[in-house]
């Protein structure tokens, strides 16, 4: 195991250290940083900063999750991409009537994010260096609609810095992987307002999403020891996240 890499985050290196309870439950406290971020940014006038703080340990942490499991059966990983391509493209209607008034009708999903990573790793795994090629040349088309929702490159890298950090084969790869995910990590929030708000946005923009993600792995590692079985369903996360849109969608309309 990597010295690199922090001895809280040492078991996500092997997904048979950290038990399937507590695995569902970072998704769970993933799911409420996102439901209370998006009620912030849908109800409120003008939004709660320690909601929005508290929402941005949600991507991070999704990520993470998403990171481990999608290297466990490479052989699975067209059919892991072709998933996430159905849920983005299922969600995305109601994505973009519920922030109809917050980000332009082009912006994409935080699923798109999971599918077009996926998708270059089912490429690379079945051609390549030719199939590397043209999964990155997908990313690249993808930054511009996930750009004003969704991260864009920020969040891409994020999520291809944490499949290297959890899967890298050698301790120098998963270091890599580590410096890549911390920097991305400090990008993903306010680094548009820094100069301007600099004590603001490290307070609840920067700081948040570095150290919230870490206490929230920590919480979920004593609460779900070693061997306590995952409670919640397969595929729960692609259902909750459509239907918590839909919604606060129809309780936007009865506002």
């Amino acid at each position: 195991m990597s010295h690199a890499v922090p001895g809280l985050l040492r078991p996500l290196q092997t997904p048979g250290q950290i038990s399937p309870a507590a695995l569902d439950m970072v998704k769970v406290l993933a799911l409420i940083a996102m439901l209370a971020d998006h009620i912030n940014t849908l109800f409120l006038t003008p939004g709660n900063l320690l909601l929005y703080a508290a929402g941005r340990m949600a991507f991070p942490l999704f990520t993470l999750i998403w990171a481990m499991n999608v290297q466990r059966t490479p052989e699975r990983l067209q059919v892991r991409a072709n998933r996430l391509w159905r849920w983005a493209v299922i969600t995305q209607p109601v994505f973009s009537l519920a922030f109809a008034h917050h980000h332009p009708w082009w912006a994409l999903n935080i699923l798109f994010v999971f599918a077009g990573v996926t998708q270059l790793l089912a490429l690379q795994y079945r051609f390549g260096k030719k199939g590397l090629m043209a999964g990155v040349l997908l990313l690249v088309v993808l930054v511009w609609p996930l750009s004003p929702a969704s991260y864009g490159l920020a969040g891409m890298v994020l999520a291809t810095g944490m499949v290297i950090a959890t899967g890298g084969q050698t301790s120098a790869v998963q270091r890599t992987g580590v410096i890549v995910s911390g920097l991305s990590l400090c990008c993903l929030n306010g680094v548009s307002h820094l100069l301007s708000l600099p004590a603001d946005t490290l307070l609840f923009a920067t700081l948040p999403t570095l150290v919230f993600p870490i206490m929230a792995i920590y919480l979920s590692i004593q609460l779900c020891p070693e061997g306590c079985p995952r409670f919640m369903p397969r595929h729960f996360f692609y259902i909750a996240y459509a239907g918590h849109l839909l919604v606060l969608l129809i309780l936007m309309q009865l506002w």
